[in-house]
């Protein structure tokens, strides 16, 4: 259903809930985009990007947060399928120095299905030290873990990139930042996709804001989002878990590409690796989410842990904190990007992402 009366409606239906969505106040800049049998059939950007009003384009940067780190474990995947590694062995094979202080048991497997042990970064991290990669490394390598590796189901929001962005360089050679341009974005055909947005592309960097009546006072400056998603530095850094800019066509072909005969006939994992990195790793309370029971494979949530996504299991890909996503229907040969520009950070406030997805599941009739 690329074409004809019935798609066009479904268009029209999330376009204007969209814009009713910005003109309430709820959100100021979105961008939506979605592949079915890798063809891309919807394709919607409404609002504004910046505090000047500029308006939103489909090839605008945003921060995405988590969003990111569904394609740093492709970068693992990757690897795995050219027999680089293996998800048990320990980082330390890859990286000696990180199995000082009781790392030594951390594996692949324990970083990628958040069971590592080592879910925070010090309270006193500074922004430079988080945009200077050796300087994180060094942290990596004192870091001491606070539970028994693979014991104990613990959210890893940034923790979770910085190791396998650095097994990637070590394996490799090449940056973790080039790599994903190199291995992912380049075969894929995909222009906008960055840990690290390059000078020329400054100008179309969205601008992250909030829905908090009243923001909080942060004892650091690495502890607001808004700030933090917004500064040069991270902006231009390589952080694995979080700092990915990208747009919404980005992230649904990357997903495309990981379900059904990929996108235009090019697949960028074959169906046995999917199905292995989207079994279930564990499915418990978290520790760091509280009160949230997660479902993770190696790298990815799976379906019926976010709603947004589904409540059907073989859903995979990964939200970002505040509102965006991406995530593939495997079922449905379906592929879904979402960004936005205003974090829903106030948790009495209803998921605009939620909504949109509901209208898009309807409309093309896929269960929830």
């Amino acid at each position: 259903m690329r074409n004809g009366p019935e798609m066009d409606a479904l268009r029209d239906q999330l376009t204007t809930q969209m814009d009713t969505l910005i003109a309430s106040g709820r959100e100021e800049g979105m961008q939506l985009a979605v592949y079915q049998h890798g063809h891309q059939i919807i394709d919607i950007t409404r609002g504004v990007r910046d505090d000047t009003g500029t308006p939103m384009s489909p090839d605008d940067l945003v921060l995405v947060w988590s969003t990111s780190k569904g394609v740093t474990a492709a970068a693992i995947h990757l690897l795995a399928e050219r027999n680089l590694l293996e998800y048990d062995d320990p980082i330390s094979r890859f990286w000696p120095q990180f199995a000082r202080n009781g790392k030594e048991g951390i594996t692949i497997r324990h970083l990628m299905s958040h069971t590592a042990g080592i879910p925070h970064l010090p309270e006193d991290i500074t922004i430079e030290t988080m945009a200077n990669w050796q300087e994180m490394m060094e942290l990596f390598v004192a870091m001491t873990p606070v539970s028994v590796p693979g014991k104990v189901a613990a959210y890893h929001g940034l923790t979770y990139g910085w190791p396998l962005g650095e097994i990637v360089r070590r394996i490799d050679g090449r940056p973790f930042a080039r790599f994903v341009q190199d291995e992912i974005c380049a075969p894929l055909g995909i222009k906008n996709l960055f840990f690290g947005v390059p000078a020329e592309r400054a100008g179309q960097k969205a601008r992250l804001s909030h829905d908090l009546a009243v923001v909080p006072e942060y004892v650091q400056p690495t502890q607001n989002p808004v700030a933090l998603a917004n500064h040069p530095l991270i902006q231009t850094a390589s952080i694995p878990a979080a700092n990915m800019m990208a747009n919404a066509r980005s992230i649904a072909r990357f997903y495309a590409s990981l379900v059904g005969t990929g996108v235009n006939g090019t697949r960028l994992l074959p169906p046995r690796r999917v199905n292995n990195m989207t079994m279930v790793q564990r499915w418990a309370m978290d520790e760091t989410l509280v009160g949230r029971d997660m479902g993770f494979g190696l790298g990815y949530i799976l379906g019926g842990s976010v709603p947004t996504m589904s409540s059907r299991q073989t859903c995979f890909g990964h939200d970002g904190f505040g509102g965006a996503i991406g995530y593939a229907d495997p079922e449905h040969n379906l592929a879904v990007g979402f960004t936005k520009t205003r974090m829903t950070l106030n948790p009495d406030n209803p998921s605009s992402s939620l909504e949109l997805m509901q209208t898009l599941r309807a409309g093309l009739n896929i269960p929830e």
